[in-house]
């Protein structure tokens, strides 16, 4: 399994996804990890719809760990997508490596304060961020492939 991209997107598969960034990265497959929206199967069904021309897995964290592990995608280019940094700490505490993370879209609820245009955090989020650092996770933002990244490490002040 070749992780290709992993993304922090709350809106999860959607135009930017789909028009921008697959071309750029030409995957195998998309994941979608996220335990809400797998364990409902019209919204799986959506969001397996949106994106046709690739292989579309809806899956919980257990789920995603277990697929990323299986023989059947070692060979296989993924892009994963996860709602926020706290799905990868709970991935990575199954053994999922990821190497770096490109947030695309964490936006505004209350609490949260602004860091990019398209990337809201709380207190809680910059602890799992922190956690990623720790673990030699290179963090980027940046919403589409043609924008230039910005080094959330540094932004941060993470090391």
């Amino acid at each position: 399994m070749s992780l290709e991209m992993v993304r922090i997107d709350d809106r999860f598969i959607h135009g930017q996804v789909v028009v921008g960034w697959c071309p750029d990265i030409e995957p195998d497959r998309l994941i979608l990890c996220d335990d809400e929206i797998a364990s409902c199967d019209w919204e799986s069904e959506i969001y397996q719809d949106a994106a046709t021309e690739y292989e579309t897995s809806v899956c919980t964290i257990d789920g995603t760990a277990r697929l990323l592990g299986d023989d059947k995608t070692k060979k296989e280019r993924i892009f994963l997508i996860v709602s926020s940094p706290a799905v990868l700490v709970r991935l990575m505490e199954r053994g999922v490596k990821i190497e770096r993370v490109t947030v695309g879209g964490m936006h505004y609820h209350e609490g949260k304060r602004k860091i990019a245009n398209y990337v809201f955090i709380d207190d809680t989020d910059l602890e799992h961020f922190r956690y990623l650092v720790r673990n030699n996770v290179t963090l980027e933002a940046r919403d589409v492939p043609t924008c230039k990244p910005v080094d959330l490490t540094q932004k941060l002040k993470l090391r």
